[in-house]
């Protein structure tokens, strides 16, 4: 029995072809997954690793200085070889292009050469004297620079300073700190950096301190411990073996984030690939019918054609797995070398991945299958007899039951939450909802096909015979049309959901930016992750035909209101003259006047029980010795309420009230005048040598600001794509068996008079009918689900979303065409059917 259909399936090995794609692609995804996040681990496990350093010193704010009589004290105690102060400070490397480059945060860019493992020097020496530098090798390649060519090197304020490269480096961090960009000699070092928003009357020559201390010994616990005896509580000192421990933790911590977000995707295309593989063995049994009734007829038993049809399933899987193990291992690999890792890229292939996928394969293979082999098993050895022989099908209520169940269910779950209470138990129930809606869906698709194209089928009788018969075969069989139309709609459905949820953020972002920001301001912005200090302000100001400016920094304070709790919350300091001028929050209650008193976040008023005429306490932490934080408290009247913005967040509040040593940051200055576009010309030549600065308008800004949103958006398209690919392959599948389950029929509709070319375009409107069908199906809901999505993350109404219709459009664009492209190979194999050999087939 097993003998004669494994032989079956050998010789028709066709009808599973696009079958084992789906396989194989989904199993190729969950392996190069672990691949990718196994090696990611495993390469800052292994070269970047530091195995010199005995201990690390720190003050314990993460903020302060250490002085450079400290080092030299930690130098001399017993067991300590040598003691290195590392200094740290403000450098922007300049490209060759003229621009910033982003691989490092400018605040922390510049660090002091020395001879210890944190450099790992790939080209050219280390710097010796002034006038030299070295480069770390991300910061080289996109600079466009190398060894002996020229770099500039911006150093906060209107410093900078030009040096030769004489090397370029891999940086080995000893835990979790951003790599430099520039490393200068000691001497340099400790002239030229400062830490960022350092004013430039400071004293220049001397070092600042150092941002933490490097112990070498060979006795690491004992280094450790006289460090401490000699540091007190006002520093942490950590040995180099935590250090290592720590690192690896983290790398492991980081590859399973990255394991578990793209797993989330591999899912989807896995169940995208159930549907086709369900579909496929489906049809597969019916076109078998009168087989599997011969093996009855001749003694066979249920069970055993029901473990026969599942032995298929099995051989199935374990060529779909092993193929898409050896895929996925492949794609991980390539996925690393195209990944830009600085140093020596570490491969991991662990056993569990392969194991992983081949389960994946054998697992989703046999659950799509079981239930067309128990249709099988239930075929009667009458059905021999017959020519027509039908498997039993079952009936759609049970399954329609179901899913207006779950729609239901996942509706009023949705229902019970509010925006206004949107606490985080309420957002879990509310996605929950939406996800249980969704799968709802799915076990309606049947229905809904017989609904949508039915009524579709008798508006269009009078048309042409091709729309018709593509018509009326697609409503023939509603649970393989659904089969083929919800796995293009799983997808489909996400990247709508994503989609709205994009499309509304950005929405949401352009409408608060176009109402804080005038149109005719011009601003200053912080280029490559940077701030703008007190020097940008300064020179804008002195600028000719400036009316207003606006300079916001932002921090954090926690606010003592009269009554109830003390809450943590966000500050934005400006001049009170810039605000309603250059700058325009939106005041919802009270007066925008910051001379009068301070302006509360609507939202965080109404959370807290706060009003205008409150009299509320502001503690802030300000900056004390030796890198401490002192609390600072102010006193304020509420004076009016805001809708809070991405640009004006949390308290907004007088500069001139927020106490000396307050740490803000500030990376934008708005500007107006009487003349928009002779202000931009002043600005731009104001600021023409300082590449750190970007003179833009409110366009520009919303640009910037939207480009995250897009690029994010993009890699989950790019992620969900396996999904559409798999979907697409489920249609080729499902036409093509088509054929061959219609090859009578279509040999009567040729010997009646059909062309050739009539056959081919009624195989390829069939596809595209279905096609649309699950592009219609997965873009409302998608839009749906997205809707639901935004509600959860922004508390806006479900159905307040901005709906995507550009890429809703696209989407139904798509599918029309991979209706056509997927019917190419069906619809030629059904034309060129011998007419005689057709009609005489069973």
């Amino acid at each position: 029995m097993l003998r004669a259909m494994l032989r079956d399936l050998r010789a028709h090995l066709g009808r599973v072809a696009m079958t084992l794609a789906a396989i194989v692609l989904g199993v190729a995804f969950v392996v190069a997954t672990w691949v990718v996040s196994d090696s990611a681990a495993a390469t800052v496990r292994g070269g970047a690793q530091r195995t010199d350093l005995a201990a690390l010193a720190q003050a314990r704010s993460g903020d302060g200085v250490i002085p450079a009589e400290t080092v030299a004290r930690l130098g001399g105690l017993p067991g300590v070889s040598r003691a290195e102060g590392v200094v740290e400070g403000y450098a922007a490397l300049v490209g060759a292009d003229g621009k910033l480059g982003t691989t490092s945060w400018p605040a922390t860019a510049g660090t002091d050469w020395d001879p210890s493992q944190r450099f790992g020097l790939l080209t050219g020496r280390g710097p010796q004297r002034a006038g030299e530098v070295a480069l770390e090798q991300q910061a080289a390649d996109e600079a466009g620079l190398s060894v002996g060519d020229q770099a500039r090197v911006l150093l906060g304020g209107d410093r900078s300073d030009t040096a030769t490269v004489v090397g370029v480096f891999a940086y080995r961090p000893a835990g979790r700190e951003f790599d430099p960009a520039v490393a200068y000699d000691a001497e340099t070092a400790a002239r030229l950096l400062r830490p960022e928003g350092t004013p430039d009357g400071a004293p220049s020559g001397t070092a600042p301190g150092f941002a933490r201390v490097e112990l070498f010994g060979a006795d690491e616990q004992a280094v450790t411990a006289a460090a401490r005896a000699e540091l007190g509580t006002s520093f942490t000192v950590e040995p180099g073996a935590a250090l290592r421990q720590k690192q690896a933790e983290n790398a492991a911590e980081d590859g399973d984030l990255i394991r578990k977000a793209l797993l989330a995707f591999a899912a989807v295309a896995l169940l995208a690939g159930v549907f086709v593989i369900a579909n496929t063995f489906n049809m597969l049994v019916t076109q078998r019918t009168r087989q599997f009734a011969l093996l009855r007829a001749v003694g066979a038993r249920r069970g055993q054609v029901r473990r026969a049809v599942l032995a298929e399933s099995v051989v199935l899987g374990l060529v779909g797995a092993t193929l898409g193990v050896a895929l996925g291992v492949g794609l991980g690999l390539l996925a690393m070398r195209l990944l830009p890792v600085a140093g020596t890229v570490a491969y991991a292939v662990s056993p569990w991945a392969i194991l992983l996928g081949y389960a994946v394969g054998l697992l989703v293979t046999v659950v799509s299958a079981y239930g067309s082999a128990r249709r099988a098993a239930r075929v009667s050895p009458m059905a021999a007899l017959r020519t027509d022989a039908a498997v039993p099908r079952r009936s759609l209520v049970l399954r329609t039951a179901l899913g207006l169940l779950a729609v239901a269910a996942g509706v009023a779950l949705v229902a019970l939450t509010s925006p206004e209470e949107l606490t985080e138990p309420k957002r879990i129930q509310a996605m929950a909802g939406a996800v249980l809606a969704w799968f709802g869906l799915l076990l309606m698709a049947p229905v809904l096909a017989l609904g949508v194209l039915r009524p579709l089928a008798q508006v269009l009788r009078r048309g042409g015979p091709v729309t018709r018969i593509a018509l009326r075969n697609a409503v023939r069989d509603p649970r393989r049309t659904a089969a083929t139309a919800s796995a293009l709609m799983i997808g489909l459905s996400l990247v709508c959901a994503f989609s709205t949820v994009g499309e509304t953020m950005s929405a949401d972002l352009t409408s608060s930016v176009r109402a804080a920001v005038p149109q005719d301001a011009v601003l200053l912005r912080a280029a490559a992750f940077g701030q703008l200090d007190d020097t940008v302000r300064a020179k804008a100001a002195a600028v000719p035909g400036l009316s207003a400016l606006a300079a916001p920094r932002t921090g954090e304070l926690v606010v003592l209101p009269p009554r109830g709790k003390n809450t943590e919350a966000r500050f934005t300091s400006l001049d009170p003259a810039g605000v309603g001028t250059a700058l325009r929050p939106t005041v919802t209650s009270g007066s925008g006047d910051l001379r009068r008193g301070v302006l509360l976040d609507a939202q965080f008023a109404a959370d807290n029980g706060l009003r205008v005429g409150d009299t509320v306490r502001l503690r802030f932490g300000a900056a004390g010795k030796q890198g401490t934080v002192v609390p600072a408290e102010v006193s304020a009247t509420v004076t009016g309420l805001h809708e809070g913005s991405d640009l004006l967040p949390g308290v907004l509040i007088d500069e001139a009230l927020v106490p000396e040593g307050v740490d803000g940051w500030g990376d934008s200055v708005y500007a107006v005048g009487p003349d928009h576009g002779a202000l931009r010309n002043a600005l731009e030549q104001a600021f023409a040598q300082r590449p750190d600065v970007v003179v833009q308008d409110r366009e520009q800004l919303l640009d910037d600001l939207l480009q995250p949103f897009q690029l994010v958006l993009g890699l989950v398209y790019v992620l969900l794509g396996a999904a559409v690919v798999i979907a697409v392959f489920g249609v080729v599948n499902t036409l093509a068996l088509s054929v061959l389950e219609r090859t009578r029929e279509l040999g009567v509709f040729r010997a009646l008079g059909a062309s050739r070319a009539l056959v081919r375009r009624t195989v390829r409107r069939e596809s595209v009918v279905i096609s649309l069908y699950g592009g219609l199906l997965g873009i409302g809901a998608g839009v749906l689900l997205g809707g639901v999505m935004q509600y959860v993350i922004l508390a806006n109404p479900v159905f307040e979303m901005a709906v995507p219709w550009p890429t809703a459009g696209v989407a139904l664009a798509g599918m029309a065409l991979v209706g056509v492209l997927a019917a190419l190979w069906p619809a030629r194999r059904a034309a060129r059917a011998d007419v005689l050999a057709a009609i005489a087939a069973e």
